[in-house]
């Protein structure tokens, strides 16, 4: 059963991405006069359709994704439904800047689509840590469990007891200073007295600590306690969370570029994908299901910002060519161009996909 949960949450997340995506092409071109005669959700067979005033609107019987056929796409050449538009209804018929807005406006939405979700995830159920080193969360089976410290105990000061050198906490980084391998000599093990203050009174807790070398210190057990976001730290959270996610995802590409061989065994298709849904739907974190949600939708986004033919990054620049050198690019190298895009992205998604499985086992 939970392995059905897993797929569906796994196949929702997906074709939520893809169809937000689409759509964002799809209005657009809608915008600017280009006809489109379908809009599916979903890939396969139709299992709904209704006819708009010029679009279908589908649904398909599998739900891996969804896409958007206009007029004058590379594509949609042999589409007998395109063949007596006039040009104007058409991309070809459409300036430089039209063009470049409806082929961006899948990324563009991708972005809407990451921006509302951790919007209303800060909004809801966002925290950061207080100001103070105050405990939220005592982990069990740790010195601080053993010493005895409470939740809502604020620790105020860490003294090592071999060299009596005090060192004053105000907060969470004056806790990881205080607890760092350079602070006792790397020593493998310290004992310390922490100084907490406990109903308005202080008091020392004398306790004994290993070196973690995963951590390059210290650690006492404890999870900071936190507070519920602001309106206008929901926002700032959200923008900044949105560019850390991008920064990241662009450094990955330029890794991919520069270190192609040794970049490409780190990455993960859409089985990879399913491996991390899965493990989130099983914490049972609904938060956490919609925060990777977003993470993808930005990841897609800028995947498709790459000048690779087949992807909007490819269209945008095919766009912009043209307009410079104020003619058509022949039809035939546009289709040759794109269909080798999306060959070597198909490859490229066969090899990671076999990597992944290959992790499996």
């Amino acid at each position: 059963m939970q392995i059905i949960i897993n797929l569906i949450v796994f196949l929702f997340i997906l074709t939520t991405i893809v169809s937000i995506h689409e759509f964002g092409h799809f209005i657009a071109a809608k915008i600017f006069g280009v006809y489109c005669g379908a809009f599916s959700i979903g890939m396969g067979p139709k299992i709904f359709h209704k006819k708009g005033k010029e679009t279908e609107f589908q649904i398909r019987a599998l739900p891996i994704g969804g896409f958007v056929s206009m007029a004058g796409e590379a594509d949609q050449e042999d589409n007998e439904e395109f063949k007596d538009l006039p040009v104007e209804r058409t991309l070809k018929g459409k300036k430089t800047y039209q063009k470049v807005i409806i082929f961006l406006a899948g990324i563009f939405m991708n972005f809407v689509l990451a921006i509302v979700i951790m919007l209303v995830l800060n909004v809801s159920v966002g925290t950061t840590p207080v100001n103070n080193c105050v405990i939220g969360q005592v982990l069990n089976d740790t010195p601080a469990q053993k010493a005895g410290l409470k939740v809502n105990d604020q620790i105020v000061a860490i003294t090592d007891q071999n060299t009596h050198q005090e060192f004053p906490v105000e907060s969470i980084e004056g806790l990881n200073k205080a607890l760092s391998g350079d602070a006792h000599n790397n020593e493998k093990t310290v004992s310390l007295i922490v100084t907490i203050k406990r109903d308005g009174k202080k008091q020392d807790v004398p306790m004994t600590v290993t070196y973690q070398k995963d951590a390059a210190g210290y650690k006492l057990g404890i999870m900071q306690k936190t507070r519920r976001l602001g309106i206008g730290e929901a926002f700032t959270n959200t923008f900044t969370t949105i560019g850390t996610m991008s920064l990241a995802i662009f450094n990955a590409l330029k890794l991919l570029v520069v270190n192609f061989t040794s970049t490409v065994k780190q990455m993960s298709g859409p089985v990879g994908i399913y491996k991390v849904t899965a493990s989130v739907t099983e914490n049972g974190q609904v938060a956490e299901i919609f925060y990777l949600m977003a993470l993808l939708s930005v990841n897609i986004g800028i995947f498709n910002l790459m000048p690779v033919p087949g992807l909007d990054g490819a269209q945008t620049l095919f766009a912009i060519v043209e307009g410079v050198i104020g003619r058509e690019l022949p039809i035939n190298v546009k289709y040759a161009l794109q269909a080798a895009g999306l060959g070597l992205i198909l490859l490229l998604m066969f090899y990671i996909t076999f990597q992944d499985i290959i992790k499996l086992f």
